[in-house]
């Protein structure tokens, strides 16, 4: 049988259901309880995050397209430091919060920075487009 093999690499992805360590769900968690601050990191870690609404819209256009095959992030391909994140979502939403920063130290595990390229994606878009 003949198959078109696609292996989607979701990035950052932020929304409703994620889990409830999550960056945006502790934050959420925050608002909720009218916290006055919020405990982060230094925030300058930079990383790659999409609403949730718009990764799903991408792995449609993903799926339903033959053309484009193989490794295939799912990704902004625009990088963004986690305390810059977090601040444009609380503009967004109208919070007003004190982001505690270095609060938490930077996980030795994790890399400073970290996003995607998103050229695949960006030509398969562009082929859901024009159809």
């Amino acid at each position: 049988h003949t198959f078109s093999f696609k292996w989607v690499r979701l990035f950052y992805m932020y929304g409703a259901g994620q889990a409830k360590n999550s960056l945006i769900s502790q934050l959420e968690q925050a608002i909720q309880r009218n916290d006055l601050e919020f405990n982060m990191s230094g925030g300058e870690q930079l990383r790659d995050y999409l609403p949730i609404d718009l990764v799903a819209d991408y792995l449609v256009s993903c799926s339903l397209q033959t053309e484009i095959t193989g490794i295939i992030n799912c990704c902004s391909g625009r990088p963004i430091s986690v305390r810059k994140f977090v601040e444009k979502y609380l503009e967004e939403k109208n919070i007003n919060i004190k982001l505690n920063l270095g609060y938490y130290p930077y996980a030795d595990y994790e890399p400073m920075a970290f996003w995607g390229d998103d050229t695949k994606l960006k030509k398969i878009l562009s082929l859901s487009n024009s159809k």
